[in-house]
């Protein structure tokens, strides 16, 4: 979304579309767009068309006054003004959905110096800013479920506690930051004990990556209607997934200043490490780019995204409608998709693994990839199967009362 657009209607148009994407339940949905149809018709019956923030609260104090809905629809009501105040600001995508990780939490000074010394910590181990932003905003909720719990001092936290602050919080996998806060805790000091074990978390194993073989990543290529603006638009995109293996998220957040036609040159920031990533504008990928911009792109001069919706309210595409698209695509094509999986990041798997393979330098391909660091690479390692078939030590012959057990011999029945 542009900072600069304060239309209620686009901004509420936006907001359907993010809401939409989102897995929402059926009567969460029910609830927003009740809401959302309130809002609108207040708007429209005191004339107003641009939206603000002082706006947005008196559109919740109408849902509160004047329809008299309840508590929980009151809530609902602040929630979405909070989502159009992110969209008015330039947030779109998830970003705007997601709560402030910016605000600071209201805690005592007995909790809030720990948790300032733990991310000066954070910020001295190399953490993005990003990161940074959501361990502040989770431990400081923690903290605050604890003081309500009546622990202003950490010399009030007990292991009870603990549990029962991490539970209001609402999701198991919040523990994956809250652990290493507690153990930080106790290493420096201010906890006599490490609760960092006290709920086990299991991670989920890490699947294989799906890959496509070349010809099946051409066939999807192929199976776009170029006659159609939809068609020419979405091969635009996937060419730049299946020959650069660009993240969805890079491409919808892409801008014209990222394509220089003249040099051959593409670049931009991306979105998830913070990296510049650069090469050469690939001639198929330049042609289908021109095209889409010349022939389907609705020319709005204020929109600096390259990929925005085909129908009105123009708006930036998401990164989720991309892989929509993708999966339809595999689709369309009649990949077998059976037990594998088909959004945008099968394009990048498929890419880095069929490099692998073909003995090309995980350097290399972390470098077309752009990953901040060679470990990464090592995902998509797993799976050159036949290079694997050259390193496996043969199993030893069993010996002593293993080969008896294997045998049968010594096995006593328990009946």
């Amino acid at each position: 979304m542009k900072g600069s657009t304060k239309s209620f209607k686009v901004l509420s148009a936006r907001l359907y579309d993010l809401l939409e994407a989102e897995a929402y339940s059926e009567s969460t949905k029910k609830d927003m767009d009740f809401i959302l149809r309130a809002m609108t018709g207040y708007m429209e019956a005191n004339g107003i068309e641009e939206y603000t923030p002082e706006i947005g609260k008196q559109l919740v104090a109408y849902c509160a006054d004047e329809l008299h809905v309840c508590y929980s629809r009151v809530s609902r009501a602040e929630n979405i003004a909070r989502k159009l105040n992110q969209l008015l600001i330039g947030l779109d995508g998830r970003d705007a959905l997601l709560p402030n990780l910016t605000k600071r939490p209201d805690l005592s000074c007995g909790l809030l110096v720990p948790l300032k010394e733990y991310i000066a910590n954070c910020i001295e181990e190399g953490n993005r800013q990003t990161t940074i932003d959501y361990k502040r905003w989770i431990c400081g909720r923690f903290l605050k479920e604890l003081s309500d719990l009546g622990c202003t001092e950490m010399r009030d936290v007990t292991g009870e506690c603990v549990q029962a602050a991490f539970l209001a919080l609402g999701f198991m996998r919040y523990w994956e930051r809250i652990g290493p806060f507690l153990h930080f805790l106790f290493e420096s000091g201010y906890l006599e004990l490490d609760y960092s074990k006290l709920i086990q978390h299991r991670h989920s194993p890490r699947p294989q990556p799906t890959v496509y073989l070349p010809e099946e990543i051409s066939a999807v290529e192929d199976s776009f209607d170029l006659s159609t603006p939809n068609g020419v638009r979405n091969y635009a995109i996937t060419l730049l997934m299946t020959r650069y293996g660009i993240r969805a998220c890079d491409v919808a957040a892409m801008t014209f200043d990222s394509i220089d036609f003249e040099n051959n040159r593409l670049h931009f920031t991306q979105q998830k490490t913070g990296e510049f990533w650069e090469a050469e504008l690939l001639s198929e990928v330049a042609a289908a780019l021109q095209n889409y911009i010349q022939v389907a792109r609705r020319n709005i001069p204020e929109c600096r995204r390259v990929f925005i919706t085909l129908q009105p309210p123009y708006a930036p595409i998401d990164y989720r409608i991309i892989d929509t698209m993708v999966g339809s695509q595999f689709g369309h094509a009649k990949i077998d998709i059976a037990g594998r999986r088909h959004g945008s990041r099968a394009f990048r798997s498929s890419i880095a693994s069929n490099m692998v393979n073909d003995g090309i330098s995980t350097e290399v391909v972390r470098k077309v990839l752009g990953h901040g660091t060679k470990h990464a690479i090592r995902h998509y390692a797993r799976i050159d199967i036949e290079s694997m078939r050259l390193c496996p030590l043969p199993v030893p012959q069993p010996t002593g009362i293993f080969a008896e057990i294997l045998s049968g011999k010594g096995v006593r029945l328990h009946v």
